[in-house]
């Protein structure tokens, strides 16, 4: 059978009242043990001071009939018993009937309990004298069993306090975590994932907690728009090439028996456009794979990345590239990430630019940033486009862009890369025509 949850307040309730309740009940006992040992070594002061008392003035010739009951204290029922070298025996007033009695009961340590009284019994030897001392300790006993009594209705009253108390601090504690609780079932119930839960001030771990919630809601939301831009992206630049291919394969299918020279057409057509798709989709991949987890990033060499870039772009293209790079440039980055940047802007350059022109490549540390520059002396990008130019699909000229190849999507994959390490990207014209492309990197995420 499954155990019934049960809510924070009433389980913080249950563990501090049960501690409370343990203290106390170590407290109750420390002070029994406490007021047990102080009855004990009080009547034994007592019994012994009496003893010596008696031990001092021990004369043959004395009459100790009468001599003993001034050796005890006002208080009823205390005794003595004289036994002398002789054999002789001498009683204080009702000694006789009060050892009579105590000599029939049980014996605890040095206490015995006789008619409701209760005594501590002595002995002691002294140059052939035995004396017997039974101290009444009713008092003693009566002061500790109120003090006791007491207390324990104190406890009593405490606990009662202390439940409500508790309770009441507790559910102050655990309000964090209920306010959580119903933010996250009215984000679920009112399918706002933009909306985030509150972060407490204390404790520390709610705090926490409602961070790493934050957190993980804004990855899931980023995954998710990543998930439906992509959906987006892909229905709306596949339309144009899929219906192309599909109708040539229907040409082919209603005309190519009796036109045999279409097909080798469409086939070209066919085999152009899938080509297209393919780097469309792979584009939108990169787009989509993007990760904006960089926490486990250690610092890697940048030169080289640079380098393998440069030289894959000037195997295709004609422009000259010229590299200014320092010997060793080391950052926390993934390497597919820089990648993504530094091969998009330099292809880019390569692309709107004149195959008889230079594009200028800078790496560098620059304050406490990391400084990756290309500039080229290429069409340019007026004022007003230069923000635009990083959305996906964007292209500035129509007419020059169907002249290049690309789909508007790397510029959108280097500024998602920037923004994962919450970085910056400026666009500026170059001298005398072109553009320079600025990526700044914080050395600290």
């Amino acid at each position: 059978m499954q155990n019934k949850a049960k809510t924070t307040t009433s389980q913080l309730t249950k563990l501090f009242v049960s501690l409370f309740v343990a203290i106390l009940v170590l407290v109750n006992i420390a002070f029994l043990v406490i007021s047990s040992g102080y009855i004990y070594y009080s009547a034994k002061s007592q019994s012994e001071q009496l003893i010596t008392a008696v031990e001092e003035n021990l004369e043959p010739q004395y009459d100790w009939s009468a001599l003993l009951d001034a050796y005890l204290a006002k208080q009823d029922d205390d005794a003595i018993i004289l036994t002398t070298p002789q054999g002789r025996t001498y009683y204080s007033e009702d000694a006789h009937e009060t050892f009579k009695d105590i000599n029939h009961k049980r014996h605890y340590q040095n206490f015995v309990v006789s008619h409701k009284h209760i005594y501590f019994l002595a002995r002691e030897g002294h140059h052939g004298y035995r004396i017997h001392v039974a101290l009444n300790v009713d008092e003693l006993f009566n002061l500790i069993t109120w003090l006791l009594l007491t207390m324990l209705g104190i406890n009593l009253v405490a606990i009662l306090i202390s439940i409500l108390l508790i309770r009441r601090f507790a559910h102050k504690w655990s309000r964090p975590i209920q306010t959580m609780n119903a933010e996250i079932q009215d984000i679920r119930k009112n399918k706002t994932p933009e909306r985030k839960v509150t972060i407490p001030d204390n404790p520390l771990e709610i705090r926490n907690l409602a961070q790493s919630f934050n957190n993980l809601l804004s990855f899931q939301n980023n995954a998710l728009k990543r998930e439906q831009q992509f959906v987006s992206d892909a229905s709306h630049e596949l339309k144009t090439p899929i219906a192309a291919i599909r109708g040539h394969v229907n040409l082919i299918k209603r005309r190519g028996q009796s036109n045999p020279e279409i097909i080798s057409t469409s086939l070209d057509y066919i085999d152009s456009e899938s080509k297209k798709m393919q780097l469309i989709v792979n584009e939108l991949l990169t787009l989509g794979r993007i990760d904006q987890n960089n926490d486990d990033v250690t610092p890697i060499d940048l030169v080289k990345i640079v380098s393998d870039v440069v030289n894959e772009v000037q195997t295709v293209y004609p422009q000259k590239i010229i590299s200014n790079l320092p010997e060793q440039l080391l950052f926390p980055i993934k390497p597919t990430d820089f990648r993504n940047i530094a091969h998009n802007l330099v292809e880019n350059a390569a692309k709107y630019s004149p195959a008889d022109s230079e594009i200028n490549v800078v790496l560098k540390k620059q304050a406490d940033k990391l400084l990756f520059q290309v500039a080229d002396h290429g069409i340019g990008i007026s004022q007003e486009n230069r923000e635009k130019i990083f959305k996906r699909f964007y292209r500035e000229d129509k007419s020059h862009s169907s002249k290049v190849g690309g789909y508007g999507l790397g510029l959108a994959i280097v500024k998602a890369e920037v923004d994962k390490y919450h970085g910056q990207i400026t666009v500026e014209d170059n001298t005398p025509q072109g553009t320079i492309f600025s990526v700044y990197l914080p050395k600290e995420k």
